[in-house]
């Protein structure tokens, strides 16, 4: 079971670095609106002792992606950004005779960029830019695991896991480019996110949702005036990532770019929080608690290392100037995460009001 909720994270990494990008802002009056399709696969996962192996259920799925950003001023741009955007094909391979997916959406980020340092930040320099942007993950709606639990019991596709939290969220993510000369620089990102609300246990996914049966039954049995109630906890999402960035006018308006991201992203893993009123239920959390962990429901820190290597045009002399970007997502190292890999394509349209 521990590995099949490897599944909902495969498709989150979509949100870790998609669009982190640089400290740059984007130019007052001027929007970006981004359109990205991924593909994911997992075969693979990271074990607690980081050793690879093969997946309890390899995962394929074609996400879609989105985001529109606009400057305010020259200094501080407003973004919504969507991603994992919206699974619209999943297979998730758990055994013949049963069909599985990863349908589903991811929480939307909202947030502003506010560049400190930079030619036409408050700190004016050439040499460096430094950016800020507070946001916060604006939850959206996850399967409904009870529909998911009569799909699979008639033998229709049902879906397994979440792709995102789907609880509110709030943070920081920083940007810092170390400028070498105006064909490459370095940037250094960092993304903070820290969940505050817990979600009930079972809308957290398919494998919650039937520890939630038992609760349920457990419940209808105590007392009146007992009662148990348990609660997923995501803590925190915590992301780094070092990119060497090379770009060359290729042509008149015309711009060619190479990156080589190093991220590093890690978690204190779902932890299921148990409370009980009344003597009765809180005698019986030691046994929901065992059960939990031997349904791999314990709470287990995340780390995944991948390197993620990106080439891009920009042709800013079209009448609507377009980029177009291409990104693959290798996993390098992990424990207790899913190995999956990611061919990303972006589509970057601006526009001017």
């Amino acid at each position: 079971m521990k590995k099949i909720l490897l599944i909902g994270l495969a498709l989150m990494l979509l949100g870790s670095g998609l669009f982190a990008d640089d400290a740059k802002v984007m130019p007052g009056r001027v929007g970006r609106f981004y359109l990205a399709p991924s593909f994911v696969f997992q075969n693979k996962s990271f074990e607690d002792d980081g050793s690879r192996e093969d997946a309890a259920a390899p995962v394929k799925a074609f996400n879609i992606g989105a985001a529109i950003e606009f400057g305010i001023i020259s200094w501080i741009t407003a973004a919504i950004q969507w991603a994992p955007g919206i699974n619209v094909w999943s297979d998730v391979d758990i055994g013949p005779g049963v069909t599985a997916n990863a349908f589903g959406v991811g929480d939307i980020f909202v947030g502003a960029k506010m560049q400190i340092l930079g030619t036409d930040a408050p700190v004016k320099t050439d040499n460096f830019r430094l950016a800020f942007a507070p946001g916060a993950k604006i939850p959206l709606p996850g399967p409904d695991y009870e529909k998911q639990l009569t799909n699979m019991m008639s033998g229709d596709a049902f879906t397994l896991a979440n792709i995102d939290h789907h609880v509110f969220g709030f943070g920081l993510r920083s940007y810092f480019d170390f400028i070498v000369n105006k064909n490459f620089f370095i940037n250094l990102y960092n993304e903070f996110i820290y969940y505050p609300v817990k979600m009930d246990i079972k809308n957290a996914g398919f494998v919650e949702y039937m520890l939630s049966l038992d609760l349920d039954a457990t419940n209808a049995m105590l007392p009146d005036g007992d009662d148990m109630v348990v609660e997923a906890d995501y803590g925190y999402d915590l992301t780094f990532e070092l990119e060497p960035v090379f770009s060359y006018d290729i042509a008149k308006g015309v711009t060619f770019s190479a990156g080589l991201p190093i991220n590093y992203k890690t978690t204190p893993g779902v932890k299921p929080v148990f409370t009980a009123t009344g003597p009765y239920a809180e005698a019986l959390i030691p046994t929901f608690e065992a059960g939990a962990a031997s349904m791999g429901l314990e709470a287990a820190q995340t780390h995944l290392l991948t390197v993620r290597p990106n080439v891009s045009m920009f042709f800013m002399g079209w009448a609507l100037p377009m980029e177009f970007k291409l990104a693959y997502f290798a996993p390098i190292w992990g424990q207790n995460s899913s190995a999956s890999h990611t061919f990303n394509f972006q589509i970057r349209a601006y526009f001017k009001i």
